[in-house]
Formats: C-alpha cells, structure tokens, sequence
C-alpha cells in the first residue's frame, strides 16, 4: 500500500507540465535568440551570417543567395529569417558592403530578391569582428 501512495505523490497533471515548458521554452527564445547578445551585439542567426560570409570571404561580392545557402548549414531555420537578418545588417553599411537593392529603412521599401542583391565584408568588419584580439573564437558543435 505505501508503494502505490507514493506512486501517487510522483504523478503530475499534465497541464502543470506545459506550464513549465512553455515558461522555460519562451524564456530560452527571449533569452537565446531574440535579444542580442551583449558580447557581441548578435542575435544567433547574425552570428552565423557573419561567420558564413568568412568562409566565403574572397574579396569579390558573393550573391546573397549563396550566402543564405551556406549559412543554412549553420541555421537550418529557413532562408526566408536568413534573408532577413542580412538584409538588416546591410542596410546599416557597417559590418557588410552592399551592392544592389536593399531597400531602404526610412521609406520602408523591401529589399530585392537575394538572388539579386550582393554583399561582402567590410574592411571594418574583417578588423574587428574577426580578429582574435576582439572576438573569443570557441569549438562549435560542427
């Protein structure tokens, strides 16, 4: 008799358990992902962009398509939130060198298609946020 009370005293109601999900589950999102990090400034998906434009990094403007490809290894999340992300770091002209359309922030205008808009790293980029004296580099799970 005393195992099956105990056996009782373990069990939870499941409503109580998705409470706890979605509380640990959202804050992991607003933590993790939607705010930026205040090492960096990043969000994880920028993170990974800037980390695939080096690999990809030769001098010459990449189409942003290949870029949002290779990011993906990275960020198996979509292109579409990849696209987008990029599109916002461009359009502030710091940290990558646009070419094309990319819309305008003060207008609202949309960027073109990636297939037709192009970007490389800045110089300013390539110094600072690349370099070992500036950013920690530590093993991923790739």
């Amino acid at each position: 008799m005393q195992e099956n009370e105990h056996k009782e005293e373990t069990l939870k109601k499941i409503s109580g358990l998705y409470q706890d999900w979605f509380l640990d589950y959202a804050s992991y999102v607003i933590l993790d992902r939607a705010i930026p990090s205040v090492y960096d400034g990043f969000k994880p998906v920028q993170r990974r962009i800037m980390h695939s434009m080096r690999e990809l990094e030769d001098g010459r403007y990449n189409k942003v398509a290949n870029i949002v490809g290779n990011t993906m290894k990275y960020h198996p999340h979509g292109d579409a939130s990849i696209t987008d992300a990029m599109v916002q770091i461009g359009q502030k002209e710091l940290l990558i060198d646009t070419q094309g359309n990319w819309g305008n922030i003060y207008t609202g205008d949309s960027a073109a298609a990636a297939r037709y808009i192009e970007a490389r790293l800045t110089p300013f980029a390539l110094e600072v946020v690349f370099n070992p004296k500036t950013t920690e580099w530590v093993k991923s799970y790739d």
